[in-house]
């Protein structure tokens, strides 16, 4: 019989497993509407994303998996739940970090290997469509 973890699957899109670094700031709810309610947010770029998250400190974590909405982060920190974050993704032989704005929808907590591991599953909200198809890029390379 199978433990049963809580971790329910919710995503609209195919997930791909891949361990990519990531950093993370925490983006104040208030900044956050803000810039979502631009509607050219989604037409920046890199250089122009304002650092809405300078006030936190950085965090770093691993992805587990991938997908075109989102993504399943592994951490040592624990991730507040509804929490906006800021992400900068590092993918494999691309020179720029992506960066977007994503919202924290799941989370969980595990002891692995006798160390607090911190799992959260994210939604991206906004990101730059050149991004977004760098990272289509990167799951139809991973799938072939």
């Amino acid at each position: 019989m199978s433990k049963k973890t809580g971790w329910m699957e919710k995503r609209q899109h195919e997930r791909i497993v891949a361990t990519l670094k990531v950093d993370y700031r925490l983006v104040d709810a208030r900044d956050s509407k803000k810039i979502l309610d631009h509607s050219h947010y989604r037409q920046t770029t890199v250089d122009h994303m304002p650092e809405l998250s300078r006030k936190s400190p950085l965090h770093h974590a691993v992805t587990k998996d991938i997908s075109m909405g989102g993504l399943a982060l592994l951490g040592q920190e624990p991730f507040t739940m509804g929490a906006v974050v800021e992400i900068g993704l590092h993918l494999p032989k691309y020179k720029a970090v992506l960066k977007f704005l994503a919202k924290i929808v799941r989370t969980e907590s595990f002891v692995e290997m006798g160390r607090n591991v911190h799992r959260a599953g994210v939604q991206t909200l906004a990101i730059n469509q050149e991004d977004l198809d760098q990272i289509q890029k990167y799951l139809l390379h991973q799938k072939s």
